[in-house]
């Protein structure tokens, strides 16, 4: 299997709206690469639009994430790091995090995950209890 990339993204893979939980991420969308029950993976791709940023959340299965466009943070606990293409972010089982745009370009991450997981337990961020991030 071999999916082309364009400027409007991969040829037949849809965008989809990240999560359907109102007001814990903002301005991300998601598409999945690669999906296939032959395979214990599967590959997603995500974009944070300008301002934007992923849930916090934490779950039992492990990922690792590939910056390919842009620069952003990622909360990993309670520590923020900046990352940028190329930079490889191994999120390690129960650990909290979360992938910010603080800059005005899209930042572009790849998500490699197991295909049967469990569901992520979404976390008020820290310093944030109660409130969505901004």
């Amino acid at each position: 299997m071999i999916l082309r990339r364009s400027r409007e993204g991969w040829e037949g893979v849809p965008v989809e709206e990240y999560k359907d939980e109102p007001g814990t991420w903002k301005s991300v969308s998601r598409r999945v690469l690669f999906e296939s029950d032959c395979s214990q993976f599967q590959g997603r791709y995500f974009e944070i639009g300008p301002g934007g940023h992923t849930s916090f959340e934490r779950h039992r299965h492990e990922h690792f994430v590939t910056v390919l466009t842009g620069k952003g943070i990622v909360m990993l606990g309670d520590q923020e790091h900046e990352v940028g293409p190329g930079d490889i972010v191994h999120v390690m089982t129960k650990v909290p995090h979360c992938f910010k745009n603080p800059g005005d370009t899209p930042f572009g991450i790849l998500c490699v995950v197991d295909r049967v997981r469990d569901r992520p337990v979404q976390l008020d961020p820290p310093g944030r209890a109660g409130r969505p991030m901004e």
